[in-house]
């Protein structure tokens, strides 16, 4: 699973400089166009302004014979156009059922540039349950108002069909 990143506190945790968001999709991209190649071809030559291969092999190579590639985000300009050129699945986070569908609707039409069919690429979204609205307080703390709009709230059976619009979406 492969992502921009958004989360300043765990780059600081690690002492990584957080740059800006382009900066951070462009390195997303070069990342999964080169571990793509790895993954999928004998040897690999890439050259990028953050990666440079030439002959590389990666060696033991993975027990599937295409390790599948996820990326998670939902920026719809960059994120979905390399979900769409390198990979087999895209997870969104805590996003409502109707932006989920909206955001394949997204997705589909990178797909359709890339000459790239939009069912090859399994689709998940990140979803929270919480009983009520103050468990979610409890639960995700500062996070909560964020996350929100991706997590089912009630119990039995309003679970259940809150749960099915995802898979609806």
């Amino acid at each position: 699973g492969l992502g921009a990143g958004w989360a300043q506190l765990e780059y600081a945790a690690f002492g990584i400089p957080f740059p800006d968001a382009g900066p951070r999709l462009d390195l997303l991209e070069e990342a999964a166009a080169s571990i793509r190649s790895l993954l999928r071809n004998e040897t690999t030559d890439y050259s990028g302004e953050h990666f440079q291969f030439t002959d590389a092999r990666l060696e033991p190579r993975p027990v599937q014979a295409e390790l599948p590639i996820w990326i998670g985000g939902t920026g719809e300009r960059r994120t979905l156009r390399i979900v769409a050129r390198y990979a087999d699945g895209w997870n969104a986070p805590f996003i409502s059922p109707e932006e989920f569908a909206r955001k394949r609707g997204v997705l589909a039409e990178h797909c359709a540039a890339e000459r790239r069919d939009p069912s090859e690429i399994r689709c998940a979204v990140n979803v929270g349950i919480s009983a009520d609205e103050t468990s979610l307080k409890n639960q995700f703390g500062f996070l909560a108002d964020f996350i929100r709009p991706g997590v089912v709230v009630g119990t039995g059976q309003q679970l259940v069909d809150e749960l099915g619009r995802y898979v609806e979406a």
